[in-house]
Order: structure tokens, then C-alpha cells, then sequence
């Protein structure tokens, strides 16, 4: 029995390792205990129960000999079994597997709604729910009772449910009903990629049902659906009790739910109580009180909301700015006024909604709010898309710059998503994005309908537009995002007519006389569409002040357009044409022109003389070289991407009095680039096979320059060295690449006496197909009191290499958080205890540990002949990512392991450990623990996989 107990005893010490390592690892997302551990954590519990069991039962039993033999059979059973535990629980490769997150993602939802309403209106969705009996389950309400806000809730507790559905997946359907656009969104809910290829609806049914039919236990959630469909059209199979499969759908409609034979919920409005709850939560916060007056014309506002959420939440965002008795009182007596011609139904609805458009009081709000209802139902708006529609229809008045107009636009934005007519969020990458309520847009489409005139098609599929449509007194247009076949022959007589949206309908030819009566036309967005030349009607649009044809990829012709005098933006990008049009050189009031990614576009620049009101002006990726003069009769330029003659005409520029007055430049010179980097950066310069005799030499770079690029220089030369690089006091990033003479970045003739080094605020370098490049620092020993900036460092293709870091200069770069080499054939090491030269030893630390506190991504990539990372052992407290990928002579990984409170557990910010699995099984380990805490960190790839991206 004490055999046995301490046997228990270690397999005990196992199990709290195994758990320790299981909820280190569950902190990361999409991370989860593989179910074999968790069979044997259960099997361990188990047997240590029979075990205590068994002691008792020895303790009680001292005279009986045949019971003490049988068990003493019992206890060597029992020691062959923990035996047989202890070797499965040291045999696991690996703890963890990625989860799955496809339909595992939250939906954003308001808490207020949710705080006031969840109780009552969840209770009965819930247990339909999780019925076994229900399988398709309705959601029906009138518009903006909460239905959609009531099954975000549903939904994102549906994810914290363990164990009765493996997904849940949503997909909104709303009015203008597609059976194609319903298919791709289900499958990419469903994270499918483009597994639907086909373009016949029966087809793709046939693939979406085969996936489905495969899956089992998820609910799929339809939102907004307006209309019965046939479920087998689509592709979805008919949920059953066998497959634990359940669909729920919400709708207006209890006719829908009846048809589509689906088990109706009803969600009703609020009670008055939770109506003031909800209004009060909104207006003033649930931390602070209304003066008893206020609250009780309050109770009369929300009362006049008929319990409607939606209305109550859009009343209450536009009273948040009423102060005073006085106000509130006011407002009480529009709100009746507004609404005392209408009862009941959607109309009084509307009313009460446009309640808080009129109290919007500035006209500019208004027409800005308005805009948004040219968007397609359900669409996400992206914020800078939208005000930059603002500036080009002028609704944003003059500003100074760019940057003072968006600072205006996102102004607007902040009071119209205050007053809760619009709502703001985020994707998955972080981009801002715009959400209107579908009653809200359906508000804002009334009033459009007679002044201001829109006429809206968006996102509608169309066969054609009948010509009765395209009426007289027609404002602004939108048929962005539709399906439109063709357009009419005949000229629609639109002669009010300022703003038409054509953009990502992808029509091929647009009729000749199209434009012949719009006379008016402001604002005509042209964008992403597969027409091969524009029509001549154009060339009349002289009230023309925007122009917008980015992304045509096939475009060739655009006609002359000398006689838009009034032109103020003009964007022509990622096109097919070789000449801009003719007549450029007449747009006198141009203030912004892109003529970038038109990769044989060329004129000469001399025709930009006469554009004196630029203010931004790019021609990147074109053939178009320009020169200090062009830019220098542009003087109100704010933003430049250009591609310059030769060096002398960069230095000329950008010693000029002009230059210094940039927001941003983006500026190359050299031979046609085939990349430059982002005009999003702040400033950065490009060179590209430029040689020194060409005045290089003499060039004077600005000293507020934050990022450079040099490609093709191959005279003997260290980066340092450059004499324009030395003052380049605000660097932060520096790319260099096909230098064939660059041998070092830093040498000892660039350190000062001062103890500054050139280069030394560079935050990230990236460096690729260097063939003579040897090492980062040639001959330099440097004191510990010299830090360098440096965060992000990438080497590729760098053949000559041998090792990346001398062992003794890490102490010089505190800051460094990635490390990334790729594809240089001859590197050894990455770092070595004592360069090759003399020159080090004094420096040399006997220590065998070294820290690299902020270190977060190590990247390693078809290195063949690495043999080590490191000899000694490297303290990463921060480290995230590990890769290393075709580096088969790597057999040990340095990193140490994390003491926590005596136990060793893996770097606290570790997250995945890649390489093949057969390197990863060849390594040595410097404990017997390292492997197995390591483990559950690390996935495995395909050594085939072909992962080494050009610089």
C-alpha cells in the first residue's frame, strides 16, 4: 500500500503539472484541452478515488488472511494501472488543439436594451431553444421592438452554454432577398472560403447542404427576414431532433413564421416602467437622477414612444443635450405636435423617429444623416468612405487641409451616433464602421422622397431601371452595390440631378448619351466597374466637381474633359490607360488628384503646372516622372506621392520653402519602382538603382524624413555611412534591398565621439537580397550607455551571413521585439558568444544566460545550414511566437522556462511554437519538463508549404 501511495503521489504531482499547463494555455483564445487529456484527468480522479477507497479498506482489515491476500491482488492491480496512467500522461505530444471559432464569435449588442428587457423577452425564445421537440423557431414583432438586439443576446449566451450546440452562426438576410447573396453568406458564417464556386443556385445548394448535412448540434440564425423562401432552394437541410440542428429566424411577419412552419415567438413591446427605465438609462446614464420635474416630462416622452425601443433609444439620444424644465418642456410639445396627425402602425412610428432628425436642428446634420440612406440596407459604411462622399459634396465646408476636414467629419459622426440615429463599431481589423437601424433607413428614405429627392436601388438586384423612375426632380441617386444589366438607351431627363452612385455594380457599358441631361451632375462615382471607356456625354458635365473611377481595372478611354472647369476631385486609378485624358492641364480648381496604380500611364508633368489649387496630388506606380518645378508652381500642395526624374530634382524639392509645408510625402526616384511603400506612412523617400554619380552623393534628405527605402545601389558602402542618412534625425524605418555593395549597416567611422551613432533612432530595418551583406556592425565596440531604438528587425536573402547578433551587443538594443530571417543560405547562428574578428573579447560576458525582455515573434525560414539559436539560454518573458521553418540542423530551442512560484511553467505570453513535425521530435531538451510544458504550445506545419514572401 505505501508502494502504491507514493506511486499516487507522483501521478498526483503529474496531474497538477498537466492542469497548470491546460490553464495557461486556455487563457489564449482559440485555444482548448484536447479530449484524450480529459479523459485521462477524469481516469486520474477516478482512480485516486478507488484508491482512497482502498487504504480504508486496509486499515479496517488486520486479522482476516484471505482478505489480506485478495488485497494485496487489489493493490498490485492497482500499481500496474497508475503505472499505465503515468506513461499516458508523459506520452501526450501535445495538451491543446485549436479551437475551432467559427461560429464562436459574440454579436455586439446594447447592454441598456438588454438590462431593461432580457428577462421577459428571452424566457420563452430560450426554452424554445433548448427544446429538443422545436426545431425551427420564429421570431416575429413589429419594426424596432427589439427582435434583432433580443437574439444577439440569445446568441452570445448560446456560445456560453457548454455542451448543448458546438456553433451558432448568424447571417442577416434583410428586404431585397437573394438566394445567391444568401448562400455566400451562410458559407462565409460558416468561415468556407470560396468553396461555393459554382454560379448555379442549384449547384451551390447542392454544396452548401452536403457541408451542413455533415455538421451537427448548430444553430443557424436568420435575421430580418421579410419573406417565405424554401429552405432546400438555399442549400440549408431541415433541422431535426437526431442532429440536434436548429434554426431561428426573425421577422415582422407571423405569416412568415407560419409558412416557413417554424414554432412563432412573439417579442412584445416594452411595459411603461422598463420604457422610462430604458429612456433614463440613455439620457442621463443609470448613475445620476432627473429633477423631479424633468422626470416627470420625461415619463410623458417615453410614454409617447408606445413602448418601442427603437424609438425610445433614438427620442432619448436627442434629448441628451436639453437642459432645463423649459427644454424638456419644449420638446414634450414638438414630440405631440409632430405625432398628433398620425395613430398607431408604422406611420406613427416614423414620426416619432423623425422627431430626432428634426431636432438634429443644423442642416448640415441633416443632409449628412440623409447621405447614409444611399448605402444598401444592412450595410457596414465605412467611416473615412463616408466623409470623404461629405467633403466631395461639399457638405463639409472649406478647411485649411485633409486632416482638418476628417477632423470635421468624425465631429459630425459624434453627434449623429450621440443622438442613436446611427451606431458605431468595429470589424474584425480594427477599421470603424457605421450601422443604420433598417426602420431608421426606411425613415430617411420617406423623407427623401419628396425633398431632398433620392432615389435609392441599392443593393437591389435589377434587370434594368424603367425610365418612369429617373424623374425630374430627381436629387441624388445610389445604385451602388446593385445588379443592374443594363442601363437605358434613352437619356434619363434628370435635370436637378447631383450626386448618381454607380460604383461596384459592375456594368460593362454605359450608353454614349447616358449623361446628355444631367446637367447639374456633381459628384458621379464610376468605381469598380468592367467598362472598357466612358461615354462622351461626360465631357458636358461642366458642374462636375467630383469625378470617382478608382479600381476600373479595364479601363482604356476616358474623353476629354477640359470643359470641366468645376472639377475639384478627381480619382482615376488601377486602369488599363496609357494617356490621362485631354484637357487635364483645364482643371484650374482641382484640389485633389490620384491618378496612381495605372501601371503604363505617362504624360508629360509639365501639363500639372497649371493645377495651382492641389492639394493632394498622387501618381504612384505610373511611368510619370516629375520634376521640382512641376511641384514647385503647386503651391498649396498638402500631400504629394510622386516618382521623381533624377536625384538632383529630389534635392531640389525637397530643399524648397514648398516641401516644408507637406502633411505628408511619399517620394521615389530611380528606375520605374516595381513597389513603394504606403503613402498611408507619414514621409518616406525611395531609391532604386540610383548610382553615386549621379549627385547622389550631394543629396540633402529632410530631417523630419520617418521612413526611407534605397534599392539597387552597388557601390562598396555601409548604410551608416551615407553622408544624407547621418541627420536623418526623426528615421524610424529603413528598407534596403538588391544592394550589392552594401557590406555592413554600421561601421566604426560613423560613431561619434559624443557616443551618437548614425541610424540609431530606427525603430524597424528590413533588409533583403544583400549578396555581399556580412554583418549588422563592422569593427564596432560599443559602451553599454549606447541604446538603440531598434524594434523590428527582418533579413532575407542575405547569402553571406554567417550570424545576426554578437552575443555582447543584445545589451545595446532593449527595445527589440521581432526578429525575422529568411532565406540566407550560409547563416550559422543567430547569436554567437565572440565575433569572428578580434575586437569583442573584452566585452565578453562568461554568463550563459542572456534576456531579451521584450522579444515577442522569432522568425526563422529556410535557413539550411542554422545550427543554433543560441548555445546558452535565452530569458523571453514576452515572447508570443516561435517559428522555425525548414531549419532542419536546428536541434535545440534556448528558451527558458518560467519560474512561478517554484514551478516551471512556459513563457507567460507564449502562444504557438511552428516548425515540422519532424524537427520538432529530433530536438534536445535541456530538462526533462521543457518538452512537455513546451508541448501544447507547438503546430505542427507542412513542410512543403512555401511561406518565404518577398521583401
Amino acid at each position: 500500500m505505501q508502494n502504491l501511495k507514493r506511486k499516487v503521489e507522483y501521478l498526483s504531482g503529474q496531474e497538477n503539472d498537466i492542469n497548470s499547463q491546460i490553464s495557461n494555455a486556455e487563457r489564449r483564445p482559440g485555444k482548448k484541452p484536447k479530449k484524450e487529456v480529459e479523459v485521462w484527468i477524469t481516469n486520474v480522479q477516478r482512480f485516486k478515488d478507488d484508491v482512497q477507497s482502498l487504504e480504508q479498506e486496509v486499515v479496517g482489515e488486520t486479522t482476516n488472511v484471505s482478505s489480506c491476500i485478495q488485497l494485496g491482488k487489489d493493490i498490485a492491480k492497482k500499481i500496474l494501472e497508475v503505472q499505465e496512467l503515468q506513461k499516458k500522461g508523459s506520452d501526450f505530444n501535445s495538451l491543446m488543439i485549436d479551437e475551432d471559432t467559427t461560429g464562436r464569435l459574440l454579436q455586439p449588442l446594447s447592454e441598456d436594451f438588454v438590462k431593461c428587457t432580457k428577462a421577459r423577452n428571452t424566457e420563452n425564445i430560450w426554452e424554445c431553444v433548448m427544446n429538443d421537440d422545436v426545431t425551427k423557431i420564429g421570431v416575429y414583432g413589429m419594426g424596432g421592438v427589439g427582435k434583432t438586439t433580443t437574439m444577439k443576446y440569445i446568441h452570445n449566451q448560446l456560445l456560453k452554454e457548454k455542451g448543448k450546440f458546438d456553433y451558432v452562426y448568424w447571417v442577416t438576410v434583410s428586404k431585397a432577398f437573394d438566394i445567391t447573396k444568401l448562400q455566400s453568406d451562410i458559407a462565409n458564417a460558416m468561415n468556407l472560403g470560396n468553396c461555393l464556386n459554382d454560379k448555379d443556385e442549384t449547384k451551390r445548394a447542392s454544396q452548401l447542404h452536403a457541408v451542413l448535412d455533415r455538421q451537427k448540434r448548430y444553430v443557424l440564425i436568420l435575421d430580418d427576414v421579410w419573406e417565405r423562401f424554401d429552405l432546400e432552394s438555399v442549400g440549408i437541410p431541415e433541422p431535426k431532433r437526431s442532429n440536434g440542428c436548429k434554426l431561428v429566424l426573425t421577422t415582422r411577419s407571423l405569416e412568415v413564421c407560419k409558412r416557413m412552419k417554424c414554432t412563432p415567438v412573439k417579442v412584445d413591446l416594452l411595459t411603461e416602467e422598463e420604457a422610462l427605465t430604458l429612456f433614463r438609462s440613455i439620457v442621463v446614464g443609470n448613475d445620476t437622477v432627473l429633477a423631479p420635474d424633468v422626470e416627470e416630462i420625461a415619463a410623458k416622452i417615453a410614454e409617447e414612444c408606445a413602448c418601442l425601443p427603437l424609438a425610445i433609444v433614438t427620442l432619448a439620444g436627442s434629448c441628451r443635450a436639453l437642459k432645463g424644465t423649459r427644454e424638456w418642456r419644449n420638446a414634450l410639445d414638438e414630440l405631440i405636435s409632430s405625432t398628433k396627425h398620425v395613430s398607431g402602425g408604422e406611420s406613427e412610428v416614423f414620426e416619432q423617429l423623425k422627431f430626432s432628425y428634426s431636432r438634429l436642428g443644423d442642416k448640415v446634420l441633416q443632409d449628412c444623416f440623409l447621405y447614409c440612406s444611399l448605402y444598401p440596407e444592412d450595410h457596414k459604411i465605412p467611416v473615412n468612405e463616408l466623409i470623404e462622399y461629405w467633403i466631395m459634396e461639399g457638405l463639409i465646408g472649406e478647411r485649411n487641409n485633409v486632416e482638418a476636414k476628417f477632423d470635421k467629419g468624425h465631429a459630425i459622426l459624434g453627434k449623429l451616433t450621440s443622438t442613436c440615429l446611427l451606431e458605431s463599431s468595429f470589424d474584425r481589423d480594427g477599421i470603424e464602421f457605421l450601422w443604420m437601424h433598417d426602420l431608421i433607413r426606411d425613415m430617411a428614405l420617406r423623407i427623401t422622397a419628396s425633398s431632398p429627392r433620392f432615389m435609392v436601388k441599392a443593393g437591389e438586384r435589377l434587370e434594368s431601371i424603367p425610365h418612369e423612375d429617373w424623374s425630374e426632380d430627381l436629387e441624388r441617386t445610389s445604385f451602388m452595390y446593385s445588379q443592374i444589366i443594363e442601363l437605358p438607351i434613352r437619356p434619363p431627363v434628370c435635370p436637378r440631378l447631383t450626386t448618381l452612385l454607380l460604383n461596384n455594380v459592375y456594368i460593362q457599358e454605359i450608353p454614349d448619351s447616358f449623361f446628355t441631361n444631367m446637367r447639374c451632375l456633381e459628384l458621379l462615382d464610376l468605381s469598380r466597374n468592367g467598362m472598357r471607356s466612358l461615354p462622351q456625354s461626360i465631357s458636358n458635365l461642366e458642374n462636375l466637381h467630383a469625378l470617382i473611377l478608382v479600381h476600373c481595372c479595364e479601363l482604356k478611354y476616358v474623353p476629354p474633359v477640359e470643359k470641366l472647369k468645376a472639377l475639384k476631385e478627381f480619382k482615376l486609378t488601377s486602369s488599363k490607360i496609357e494617356e490621362v485624358p485631354t484637357g487635364i492641364e483645364e482643371l484650374v480648381n482641382l484640389r485633389e488628384l490620384d491618378l496612381s496604380f495605372n501601371t503604363v500611364l505617362t504624360f508629360p508633368s509639365c501639363k500639372l503646372r497649371r493645377l495651382s489649387k492641389l492639394q493632394c496630388l498622387r501618381i504612384e506606380r505610373t511611368r510619370v516622372e516629375v520634376s521640382a518645378e512641376d511641384l514647385l508652381c503647386l503651391w498649396q500642395l498638402k500631400f504629394v506621392s510622386v516618382h521623381f526624374r533624377n536625384v538632383q530634382e529630389l534635392t531640389g524639392y525637397v530643399t524648397s520653402q514648398q516641401f516644408q509645408g507637406l502633411e505628408k510625402y511619399c517620394l521615389a526616384v530611380g528606375e520605374h519602382p516595381l513597389s513603394i511603400l504606403s503613402p498611408g506612412k507619414r514621409v518616406c523617400i525611395m531609391f532604386k538603382s540610383v548610382p553615386f554619380g549621379s549627385g547622389v552623393d550631394q543629396l540633402v534628405l529632410p530631417a523630419d524624413m520617418s521612413a526611407f527605402r534605397l534599392v539597387g545601389f552597388h557601390e562598396p558602402i555601409t548604410l551608416s555611412a551615407i553622408p544624407w542618412l547621418k541627420d536623418a534625425s526623426n528615421l524610424r524605418r529603413c528598407a534596403v534591398s538588391c544592394c550589392n555593395g552594401l557590406k555592413s549597416i554600421f561601421s566604426s567611422s560613423t560613431f561619434s565621439k559624443d557616443g551618437q551613432i548614425s541610424l540609431g533612432t530606427v525603430e524597424s530595418f528590413f533588409f533583403s537580397s544583400l549578396p555581399r551583406l556580412r554583418v549588422l556592425f563592422d569593427g564596432i565596440a560599443l559602451p553599454h550607455s549606447i541604446c538603440f531604438n531598434l524594434k523590428e528587425l527582418f533579413f532575407q536573402k542575405c547569402s553571406i551571413m554567417k550570424y545576426i547578433f554578437p552575443v555582447q551587443l543584445l545589451q545595446n538594443f532593449p527595445n527589440l521585439w521581432s526578429l525575422t530571417v529568411r532565406q540566407c543560405e550560409n547563416l550559422e547562428d543567430i547569436i554567437v558568444e565572440k565575433e569572428e574578428k578580434s575586437g569583442w573579447g573584452h566585452h565578453r560576458d562568461d554568463s550563459n544566460t542572456i534576456t531579451l525582455s521584450k522579444l515577442e515573434i522569432l522568425d526563422l525560414g529556410n535557413l539550411p545550414r542554422l545550427t543554433s539559436i543560441y548555445n546558452g539560454v535565452m530569458v523571453c518573458p514576452s515572447i508570443e511566437q516561435v517559428i522555425v521553418a525548414k531549419c532542419p540542423s536546428v536541434r535545440r530551442l534556448p528558451l527558458s522556462l518560467h519560474m512561478d512560484s517554484e514551478q516551471a511553467t512556459a513563457p507567460p505570453a507564449l502562444r504557438v511554437i511552428v516548425g515540422e513535425e519532424e524537427w520538432w521530435e529530433s530536438l534536445e531538451w535541456d530538462g526533462p519538463l521543457t518538452r512537455t510544458i513546451l508541448q501544447p504550445f507547438f503546430l505542427s506545419r507542412d513542410p512543403d508549404e512555401d511561406d518565404d514572401d518577398e521583401l
